[in-house]
């Protein structure tokens, strides 16, 4: 039977999950390619079909939700019909709503000592990081020309306070304490004054 390209691109997503979902429950190094592709349905000999070894397929995942966690924090701050503060809580929910990406994206650092060849893997985070302090600062730049807010301090420390705030959302939640809505709209509150 002839596999079409769409067949290989299907299997390859499912090795991708299959992978993200193991390497987030038991960790990169517990988890083997075997394991990878049984969860995934198939043979091991299917997951060397499309990558060269476990480090690649990790590689490839956690790329992969570097990707969908950038667009979504896009998604959330160019949201027209919601007001700046409503964009922003947005933001501030995705460590929530993506769990499994953000552990995964943040365990890069600690494989670091046992597999120093990931460092390049950790540079892509860092740069994903810091275009999250890009946006945020054009966002709240552009916000506060337009008259949807006022800082309460300037440019360069609302924006780290929020970064250091939605990085600590994340472990929060991590550890599997909630933070609310409310929490949310209130810790926007102490950052600036809102005026829609």
């Amino acid at each position: 039977m002839r596999r079409t390209k769409e067949d290989a691109q299907q299997t390859k997503q499912q090795l991708q999950a299959a992978a993200k979902e193991l390497f987030n429950e038991k960790g990169f190094a517990r988890t083997t390619l075997d394991e990878i592709a049984r969860k995934a349905g198939m043979t091991r000999g299917a997951a060397y079909w499309h990558f060269r070894n476990k480090d690649e397929l990790f590689e490839t995942v956690v790329e992969k939700a570097l990707e969908d966690m950038t667009e979504s924090k896009k998604n959330a701050l160019n949201c027209q019909e919601h007001s700046a503060k409503e964009r922003l809580r947005q933001l501030l929910t995705l460590p929530r709503a993506l769990p499994a990406e953000y552990a995964l994206v943040n365990s890069v650092a600690a494989l670091l000592p046992a597999y120093p060849h990931f460092a390049p893997l950790e540079q892509s985070v860092q740069r994903h990081k810091d275009q999250l302090r890009e946006l945020v600062t054009e966002f709240l730049t552009q916000a506060q020309a337009d008259g949807r807010l006022t800082l309460r301090v300037g440019i360069e420390s609302t924006t780290k306070l929020f970064f250091l705030l939605f990085e600590g959302i994340y472990f929060h939640t991590q550890e599997g304490k909630e933070v609310t809505d409310k929490e949310l709209s209130d810790f926007l509150d102490i950052l600036c004054r809102f005026s829609e």
